[in-house]
């Protein structure tokens, strides 16, 4: 019985455990990789834009997702309480493919690819207007 007690202190530590292994988890699907190419320290520095709906190589991330262009590339942050297996990524402007519009309904979604120095394509899709805008001139034509 006093074993029991013991679980009431230890819960908010089994809680984020248990989220970081979920978190870590997500990340193995693309963002591991966009990392182990394209690592930042820190969050890139530049103009800051929310994705909104994005989807990092199959994953969704509803408002999780902070970029930033600057003359470097674009880089890619998760928020802090995702941030685990998810480190900052500045990825290279030669590493992004062209930028094309979807629309569906009422929501515009763009989406571009990331090349990886293995020839892999990674597909990044977002909903942010200001993003595209801010990327077109940075991207070839679609």
């Amino acid at each position: 019985m006093p074993y029991k007690l013991l679980l009431i202190p230890l819960a908010p530590f089994l809680f984020v455990g248990f989220w970081c292994l979920i978190c870590q988890l997500i990340a193995r699907q693309a963002w591991r990789q966009l990392a182990t190419h394209y690592l930042a320290t820190t969050h890139p520095p530049g103009q800051s834009f929310g994705l909104g709906q994005a989807t990092v190589g199959g994953v969704r991330y509803k408002n999780a997702v902070r970029a930033s262009v600057s003359p470097q590339g674009l880089g890619l942050a998760v928020l802090f309480f995702f941030r685990a297996g998810h480190p900052p990524v500045l990825i290279p402007w030669a590493a992004l493919g062209p930028l094309r519009a979807e629309t569906s309904l009422w929501a515009t979604f763009y989406t571009t690819t990331i090349q990886l120095p293995t020839g892999e394509l990674i597909p990044l899709q977002f909903s942010a207007d200001a993003l595209a805008a801010a990327l077109r001139p940075q991207l070839p034509p679609a």
